[in-house]
């Protein structure tokens, strides 16, 4: 007979401390992550939610274009600025007692909009927003590098991003139907009843981060750091083609809601229709050219997304028709594009400095873009006037300045693209490798 064998079991003793860390910080980075959703969710609401109410505020406040343009260049310029002075700080402090700084400071903004008297009001409102709004960009993808690494970051990121595509399809056309029914300040006190909450699940909720405290690194050195990449070529490209393809694309964006319902008769009330289909659309085909980016290169896919983009950025501003179709068509193809166009210069974007410096100058980028979208709205509504019926005036020229503006981003990409090509011989050039250490 043979031996009976003792019944096999488990022990999981001397992996039970490693399990729980495990879930531990799964745990944690999942609840980093919904929160960061959110209060991205909240934050592109907030500057997205302005545009679509143009004809209603408009109307209101008796505003004329140029003052409307003001108002909503205030937030992207605010918001920049608030990016560019906030970059030497940022990692000096708790990432909790930041981000729930700013969450206060964002909520005192948007209370403030919504409760806004008066369209000066309105416009200090819009500032204080802005600041608070812009620092929250850079904060969250300061947290996304501490709290997930490398091999993770990317899909904690495009999570996150993703409340972009949800404010657009569901967050703008809900708050346009809560002001077509209740009024213009319903979007505001929405959201910040949502940064209310979400200061509250800060507070209870969101882990103290202080690993990436460095009391070594000056506030002198961080921003010496900054003004380095003005000396940089490929970096100034850099900054220049954010800055064209984002005039090409707001000096059109904040003024197609009044267009269209005071040029061509377009029902207020079938506004939220124009953003839920863009949004749809966007979200059905943005995965598809982020493969073409990946299998085709950037290289290739920019030159061809700018162009593409022309079309319906040309037609837009030069519609005559109010058919419902029609219209439709044209803002969910423009929506597409704009989009579309951004995935393949976002990664040619990284390819204009090296990996060491990439995080610092992308920041600085995202300052500079915020800093455009205002620039951008405020020249738009120098060109824009309202005519006696209240009609747009001018608005086929803004298109035709956002068509040369995108025509001169083209330029650009390919000078990064060239710059980036001669970096990469360099890196690849036949000089003798020096040996490398053996474990011995």
């Amino acid at each position: 007979m043979f031996p009976r064998e003792k019944p096999f079991v488990l022990d999981l003793e001397p992996y039970q401390e490693d399990l729980v860390s495990t879930l531990e910080q799964g745990n944690r980075e999942k609840t980093v992550l919904i929160l960061l959703a959110s209060v991205q969710f909240a934050h592109v609401m907030d500057f997205m939610v302005m545009m679509p109410l143009g004809p209603q505020l408009m109307r209101i406040f008796s505003l004329n274009t140029s003052e409307f343009g003001h108002i909503v260049s205030a937030y992207g310029i605010s918001s920049g600025l608030a990016g560019l002075l906030s970059a030497p700080f940022i990692d000096r402090f708790d990432r909790r007692t930041f981000l729930k700084f700013c969450l206060v400071g964002l909520f005192a903004g948007t209370l403030l909009c919504g409760l806004a008297p008066s369209a000066p009001i309105l416009m200090i409102a819009r500032c204080v927003a802005g600041f608070f709004g812009g620092i929250l960009g850079a904060l969250v993808q300061a947290v996304i590098s501490d709290v997930f690494p490398p091999e993770r970051r990317g899909f904690a990121i495009s999570r996150v991003m993703l409340a972009f595509s949800i404010a657009s399809v569901l967050g703008v056309p809900l708050g346009l139907l809560m002001a077509n029914k209740l009024g213009w300040h319903a979007p505001f006190l929405s959201v910040s009843g949502l940064l209310l909450a979400l200061y509250l699940a800060a507070q209870f909720r969101f882990p103290s981060l202080t690993g990436h405290i460095d009391p070594s690194v000056t506030v002198k050195s961080r921003i010496s750091q900054m003004f380095h990449f003005f000396s940089e070529k490929n970096a100034i490209l850099g900054f220049l083609a954010t800055i064209f393809i984002i005039m090409g694309q707001f000096m059109v964006i904040p003024f197609i809601s009044p267009y269209l319902v005071n040029n061509l008769g377009f029902p207020e009330n079938n506004l939220p229709l124009i953003y839920l289909f863009g949004g749809l659309s966007s979200i059905i085909t943005m995965p598809f050219i982020g493969k073409f980016t990946d299998k085709l290169t950037p290289h290739k896919t920019f030159p061809v997304g700018i162009v593409v983009s022309i079309f319906p950025l040309f037609i837009l501003t030069h519609l005559t028709t109010s058919n419902m179709f029609y219209i439709l068509s044209v803002t969910s193809l423009f929506m597409i594009c704009m989009g579309g166009r951004m995935v393949p210069f976002m990664s040619l974007l990284t390819t204009v400095v090296e990996p060491r410096k990439r995080g610092s100058y992308l920041s600085l980028t995202a300052s500079i873009q915020s800093l455009a979208q205002g620039a951008a709205a405020l020249s738009a509504s120098a060109i824009v006037s309202t005519g006696v019926n209240k009609e747009l005036i001018g608005y086929g020229t803004a298109g035709w300045l956002a068509a040369l503006f995108s025509l001169i981003t083209l330029y650009l990409g390919f000078q990064i693209a060239k710059a980036a090509a001669n970096s990469a011989q360099q890196k690849h050039s036949k000089m003798p490798s020096q040996p490398q250490p053996t474990l011995e």
